[in-house]
């Protein structure tokens, strides 16, 4: 059986047809390595930086309470709220040392301590002391307020601390402001066991960036 030398035309289509494969192919790897992208751009992870996000998508968080849902520092206009509490216990004759309640950038960090009013030992009076420190690096607008008592506006220079002293159990109130960015802190303080050797203090609250 003799070969025949396929036609000019003959090979014309069958080049074509290997190149419409090969394209085809091609393809599919393109685009099973940019499934999920949009313009060749794919999403970030929720962890990331705004600066590594600008231009990209965002994936939605992938675990926590907040599963599903993309976090609300890629949201321009959109406060940010997040909550804080602590609970510790008082330290006969001492002052406490200082619980962490949370961090606003831009601003500063809040904290509170539990102090014995009460120097006779076995016997304690639980104060609670709750402590701004400015770490923006420029002087910061301030108003604090506990209860329903009148706020105290005051300017807040730069690495210096703003105190409230909480006599009792109460509700205390800040709201600072640095070149647009306003932080709004609503907290309660809880004072247990006055009079005993086992008294305590619980700090609670919200944290509100806009900004």
């Amino acid at each position: 059986m003799k070969l025949r030398i396929p036609s000019p035309a003959m090979a014309v289509a069958s080049l074509a047809l290997f190149v419409a494969l090969g394209g085809t192919g091609i393809a599919a790897v393109n685009y099973a390595r940019n499934a999920g992208a949009v313009d060749g751009r794919s999403a970030v992870k929720a962890s990331t930086t705004t600066t590594s996000a600008a231009g990209r998508l965002v994936a939605t968080n992938a675990t926590g309470t907040d599963k599903g849902r993309i976090p609300s520092k890629f949201l321009a206009g959109v406060p940010k709220a997040t909550t804080f509490g602590a609970a510790v216990d008082v330290t006969d004759n001492a002052t406490g040392a200082a619980a962490p309640l949370g961090t606003a950038p831009g601003i500063g960090t809040l904290t509170a301590s539990c102090i014995d009013q009460d120097q006779k030992p076995g016997s304690e009076d639980p104060q609670t002391t709750i402590t701004l420190t400015n770490s923006s690096g420029t002087t910061i607008n301030l108003a604090k307020r506990i209860g329903g008592g009148n706020a105290a506006v005051v300017a807040h220079p730069a690495n210096t601390v703003q105190t409230l002293t909480v006599g009792g159990s109460n509700t205390f109130e800040l709201h600072a402001q640095n070149r647009g960015l306003d932080l709004v802190i609503d907290g309660v303080v809880r004072q247990d066991g006055r009079g005993t050797a086992a008294a305590s203090c619980l700090f609670y609250g919200t944290f509100v960036v806009v900004g």
